[in-house]
C-alpha cells in the first residue's frame, strides 16, 4: 500500500454553523453593545445620570469575549460529518472502501488534496484557527458509475506522503498518462526531485515540450533552471525515438 487515508461523509451543519469561540464571542459583543445602548437610552431619553457602578457589569461579557479570543487559538472547526471507511493507492489499483478499481479502467479522474488537519483556516484571524483537513476530493467515473469521496489527511507529511504516492503513480504509468494528472501536483511539492524525474521523463519521451516542462517545475535557481534545460531538453532533442 503506497497511501491511505479515511473517507469523509459531510454532513449539512444544522443552524448557524458556529464554533464555541464564535458563540461565546458573538454573545459577549452582543450582551456589551445591549447594555451601552439601554445606558444611553436611559441617560438621553429620561435623561437620569446613571452611577458609574452601573457600568461595572459591562466587565463580564468582555471577559468572556477575551476567554473567546484565548478559545480560538486552538480550536478547530466543525467537522460537520463522520468518517466511514477508506480510500488507498495501491501499486495497480485504487481502493475506496474495500473496493478495487484498476488504475488503468478509471475515467474523468480528478484528484484534490491540499487540505491538512492542523493547517491554519482562511478565517483564523476571527474564527477557528485550524481547519480538520476533509476538503479534499477524488473523484472518477468507473464502469459509467460516477464516484465522489472526500478524505481527511490528518498533518503536512500525510500531505506529503499523497503528492509523492501520486508522482509515483503518474511516473511509472500506473495510471495512461494525460496532461491534466500533473495539475494533481499542488504549487509546493513541484519544487521536489522527484517530480522534477517525471517532468524529465516526459520531455524525453517528447510528451510535453521542454518550455512547458520548466514552467512546471519550481526551481530554487535560475542555475538549477538551466542544469535541468541542460540535462533533459537538449538530451530530448539529440535522442531520437528509436534509440531510446
Amino acid at each position: 500500500m503506497l497511501f491511505s487515508a479515511s473517507i469523509f461523509i459531510p454532513e449539512k451543519p444544522k443552524f448557524f454553523n458556529l464554533t464555541s469561540s464564535e458563540k461565546l464571542s458573538y454573545f459577549s459583543l452582543g450582551a456589551i453593545i445591549l447594555y451601552c445602548l439601554i445606558s444611553l437610552l436611559i441617560e438621553r431619553l429620561i435623561n437620569h445620570k446613571l452611577h458609574q457602578y452601573f457600568y461595572y457589569p459591562v466587565i463580564i461579557p468582555l471577559i468572556l469575549y477575551i476567554v473567546s479570543c484565548i478559545i480560538r487559538f486552538k480550536e478547530f472547526e466543525n467537522l460537520n460529518g463522520y468518517f466511514d471507511g477508506t480510500i488507498s493507492f495501491n501499486e495497480e489499483f485504487l481502493t475506496v472502501t474495500e473496493i478495487d478499481y484498476k488504475y488503468s479502467e478509471l475515467e474523468n479522474l480528478v484528484i484534490y488534496g491540499n487540505s491538512f488537519s492542523g493547517e491554519k483556516t482562511k478565517n483564523y484571524r476571527y474564527g477557528p484557527m485550524y481547519g480538520n483537513g476533509v476538503e479534499n476530493l477524488i473523484s472518477f467515473t468507473y464502469n459509467g458509475i460516477k464516484i465522489d469521496k472526500h478524505f481527511q489527511l490528518n498533518s503536512e507529511r500525510h500531505l506529503d506522503k499523497l503528492q509523492n504516492t501520486l508522482i509515483h503513480i503518474i511516473t511509472n504509468e500506473k495510471i495512461p498518462y494525460k496532461r491534466e494528472y500533473l495539475d494533481f501536483i499542488n504549487e509546493e511539492h513541484r519544487s521536489y526531485i522527484l517530480f522534477e524525474f517525471l517532468i524529465g521523463k516526459l520531455i524525453r519521451e517528447k510528451k510535453i515540450e521542454c518550455k512547458e516542462g520548466i514552467s512546471l517545475v519550481k526551481f530554487n535557481s535560475n542555475k538549477d533552471a538551466q542544469e535541468f534545460k541542460t540535462k533533459y531538453c537538449r538530451a530530448s532533442n539529440s535522442i531520437s525515438p528509436l534509440s531510446k
